[in-house]
């Protein structure tokens, strides 16, 4: 009895924690106007208001809702109105013949058809309309996501950067000095090569370094669509 309630007991708390999973599209991207203090955050409103992409599918959306408020006024279109006209009652009927007919007549022809087309076609724009929304919501995780590690990575090249001048100015000045003292003739040949040598080394470093983190910057503004320096 005590393994039946605990097995109860889990199945509600995970029922509990799938529903409170459920995830809120409205806050993945921040609207425009909520000002965020996180940077990472601005950048991520950005991209998600310029990149094209983005447009394209907004656009798709607009265009699934126009065809589900289209389709709910689509029967109109395949019911017909006829009328007649009884021109023996216009003109004036034979006395010998009696007329049976009014002067107008009115009749609306609606195909059976429509009962069931019409129906199948606004639920099939409907879901279209779903799957519409769900591409958007899939981008929003998607830009989130690509946005964000694009930051993390410029953040890294940028220490890197960082460290990498500092040692190539610390190789630099111990490389002045040994010079120096070579050129004294208080060290060997040797030891003055070895020191270039680190120089060299650390100079290579150095322009790889600057490069990572110049071309890490790049990716991060061809997602936000403007210079970054404009975003601070």
């Amino acid at each position: 009895m005590k393994t039946i309630q605990y097995l109860t007991l889990m199945l509600v708390l995970g029922w509990d924690a799938t529903q409170a999973q459920n995830v809120d599209y409205n806050k993945i991207i921040l609207p425009d106007r909520v000002q965020s203090q996180d940077f990472g955050e601005k950048l991520v409103q950005l991209a998600w208001k310029n990149h094209p992409k983005n447009e394209i599918l907004k656009r798709e959306l607009l265009i699934a809702q126009y065809q589900v408020g289209r389709s709910a006024a689509d029967w109109m279109d395949l019911i017909t109105i006829q009328g007649n006209l009884n021109e023996i009652n216009i003109k004036g009927a034979d006395p010998n013949f009696p007329v049976f007919f009014p002067r107008y007549n009115f009749g609306l022809i609606i195909p059976l058809g429509v009962f069931v087309t019409n129906p199948n076609e606004t639920k099939q724009n409907k879901q279209r309309l779903l799957i519409a929304q769900d591409e958007i919501n899939a981008q929003k995780l998607e830009i989130r996501r690509v946005v964000l590690k694009a930051y993390n990575e410029y953040l890294m090249r940028e220490r890197i950067f960082k460290i990498q001048s500092q040692q190539f100015s610390d190789i630099e000045s111990n490389f002045k000095l040994v010079e120096q003292r070579f050129k004294n003739g208080e060290i060997t040949f040797e030891l003055y090569t070895a020191s270039q040598t680190d120089l060299n080394r650390a100079s290579i470093l150095l322009l790889e370094s600057d490069r990572d983190y110049k071309n890490a910057k790049l990716d991060l503004e061809q997602l936000i669509g403007v210079r970054l320096e404009d975003v601070m």
